[in-house]
C-alpha cells in the first residue's frame, strides 16, 4: 500500500487505517474494491455518534461503519473511529478499538511504502 502511515505492533510492523471520514479513501484503498464489495454488498452504512468508537473530532451528523471479513471467513463490523489491520491471509482484515491500537502500537513512520 502506498501513501498510509506505518505502525508497529511491538515488535512486529503493520500498516493500518483508521475508519473515519476525513480517511474514507485511503479506507477504500486498503481494503480493496472486491474485499470491500465482498464484505458490504450494499456500501458502508451511517451510524450515530453513540454508535461510533471515536468520532476523531470529526462533526456529525453521522459517522461510518462496514463490514470486514476475517481470517476466518466471518464479518467483523468496523465503527468510526476503529483501526482496520490486515490479516496474514490476504483480503481479510480486523478491527482494533482506538484505545487497545493506543496502548498496543507505535508510529513507525508515515512515509509511504512502496
Amino acid at each position: 500500500m502506498t501513501g498510509l502511515p506505518r505502525y508497529r505492533k511491538r515488535p512486529t510492523e503493520t500498516l493500518a487505517v483508521q475508519l473515519r471520514w476525513s480517511t474514507w479513501g485511503e479506507v477504500c484503498q486498503f481494503l480493496g474494491a472486491e474485499a470491500l464489495h465482498d464484505a458490504n454488498p450494499e456500501g458502508a452504512w451511517d451510524i450515530n455518534a453513540d454508535e461510533a468508537s471515536d468520532t476523531c473530532g470529526e462533526t456529525g451528523p453521522t459517522y461510518l461503519a462496514l463490514n470486514v471479513r476475517t481470517v476466518h471467513g466471518e464479518l467483523a463490523v468496523v465503527r468510526h473511529g476503529d483501526w482496520i489491520l490486515p490479516e496474514a491471509a490476504s483480503g481479510r482484515f480486523y478491527p482494533v478499538k482506538p484505545d487497545v491500537f493506543d496502548r498496543t502500537y507505535e508510529l513507525v513512520s508515515e512515509e509511504p511504502t512502496s
